[in-house]
């Protein structure tokens, strides 16, 4: 006798991404009389097809998923309703971001700590133990729960240290992916003429990604509509463990997590495209997947739980949304300096107003076909002076730049729409030889993050 599939569905609390889907469908589709599973993000839902008889309680799918930071309820709850608790949890967040973002533009923390595809390894190391410790690398973790029971099955009977290889294959798996495959991006970018400014689109969009993660791991409801991740196909397939048995299965679907969907990693993977260049690419994504070792190997040896308190969860999400936001708003800025654009940046140098060192600025020499304009300039640690230049369009310039103890990227000066290259601050004096165009243009480094000195050419 057949029995007939009905179906029911439940409003889940703790969605934030596609891998939320992925995980949730997976769990379910287990339970007995389940037939299948569609969890959605933008509704925050999850529909159950299952046999007369079976249907899965409320109550067993809150105990199940408690530790995941997962609620079900038949009701839809935290319907965008902005009560005073709400406003003021946003009105705190604003305030913070504002605080925090003067005091970044101020003290130039993040000038040696930005996600670029000339950020230094440490940077993605710290994105991989971000990515490692939010809910989103629940799905890598819970991919290497549910296969642990079949390498136990598998190794069973044997010594303690052969039981520990499979943990071993997952991630020295994932680590080699990373470097290949991520080397494989870069070479892929390679095939692009990328210019500088082509970059900063790259890397805006990025960033803006990195927005919309922050905003999905605050609670944003609009933001938790938008799926970041490969093809859901490729996704479910990856995070089945049924899909992975053998004895070397276990390096192989540690290479597979490579395509899991977490907003963290689509970064990493995208900023290591905008490299052209293999070697780079590889030690960028490897930076990143050894920053996501140690949660995952604490997993591997100790069946560690993802977010075990819901409220130590969303405290990490409220801190780390928040940190991941400031990161994509100042991208972004540091972007818009490098293309010559408006930026926050502006606005912070009008109220920095600051008079013209002497020897500095801009003076008119020679007459006639020889004239031209001598505009003296100084690279003292991360900034350049003066702040502000006027010349005349038409008359060929002379720049000289005098550096004292330059640093980070303030050595690679980049004059956006005067100059076609790169001033290289490697010598005690460097010079430019161009002839500007009216406009309005920004001088910065080449990752936007000096304060600009703004160039008025009339």
């Amino acid at each position: 006798m057949s029995h007939k599939n009905i179906s029911c569905t439940y409003f889940v609390s703790g969605m934030h991404c596609g891998s939320c889907e992925i995980l949730l469908q997976k769990k379910i589709s287990k339970l007995k009389g389940v037939r299948e599973v569609t969890a959605a993000l933008n509704d925050k839902t999850v529909t159950i097809s299952y046999q007369k008889g079976h249907k899965p309680q409320i109550d067993d799918l809150n105990d199940q998923f408690a530790d995941l930071g997962y609620s079900f309820s038949a009701h839809q709850t935290g319907i965008a309703t902005m009560n005073q608790s709400t406003w003021t949890q946003a009105l705190v967040i604003l305030i913070l971001f504002t605080v925090l973002y003067i005091i970044i533009e101020d003290t130039k923390i993040f000038a040696r700590f930005t996600l670029n595809d000339s950020s230094s390894l440490p940077a993605f190391f710290g994105l991989g133990i971000v990515a490692s410790l939010s809910s989103c690398a629940a799905l890598v973790g819970g991919v290497l729960l549910a296969m642990s029971k079949q390498w136990n099955e598998l190794y069973g009977g044997v010594d303690e240290d052969k039981r520990v290889t499979p943990f071993v294959l997952f991630n020295v798996g994932r680590l080699l992916s990373f470097a290949l495959l991520g080397g494989i991006l870069g070479l892929i970018g390679s095939f692009f003429q990328i210019s500088l400014q082509f970059t900063a689109v790259l890397i805006i969009a990025v960033s803006l990604v990195m927005v919309v993660v922050a905003l999905q791991m605050l609670g944003v409801s609009w933001a938790k509509k938008i799926r970041l991740g490969f093809p859901r196909f490729l996704s479910s397939y990856a995070a089945d463990e049924r899909n992975f048995k053998g004895k070397y299965m276990p390096f192989v679907s540690g290479a597979l997590t490579f395509f899991l969907p977490c907003g963290f990693t689509l970064m990493a993977q995208s900023i290591a495209l905008t490299t052209g260049n293999f070697l780079t690419s590889a030690v960028m994504m490897s930076a990143f997947a050894l920053g996501t070792l140690p949660v995952l190997a604490g997993i591997s040896f100790s069946s560690l739980k993802f977010q075990k308190s819901t409220s130590l969860g969303g405290t990490f999400n409220l801190i780390a949304g928040l940190f991941i936001l400031l990161f994509g708003v100042y991208n972004v800025n540091s972007q818009l300096n490098v293309l010559g654009f408006v930026s926050l940046s502006d606005i912070f140098a009008k109220s920095n107003v600051q008079s013209v060192p002497q020897g500095l600025g801009v003076e008119i020499v020679g007459e006639g076909e020889n004239q031209y304009q001598q505009v003296n300039m100084e690279a003292r640690q991360f900034e350049y002076f003066p702040k502000n230049l006027t010349l005349q369009a038409g008359i060929p310039t002379k720049l000289t730049v005098t550096n004292f103890n330059v640093a980070g990227c303030a050595q690679a000066m980049w004059l956006g729409g005067l100059y076609d290259d790169v001033l290289y601050l490697n010598t005690p004096t460097s010079t430019a030889e161009f002839t500007p165009q009216p406009g309005t243009y920004k001088i910065s480094c080449t990752m936007g993050m000096v304060p600009p000195v703004l160039v008025t050419v009339k």
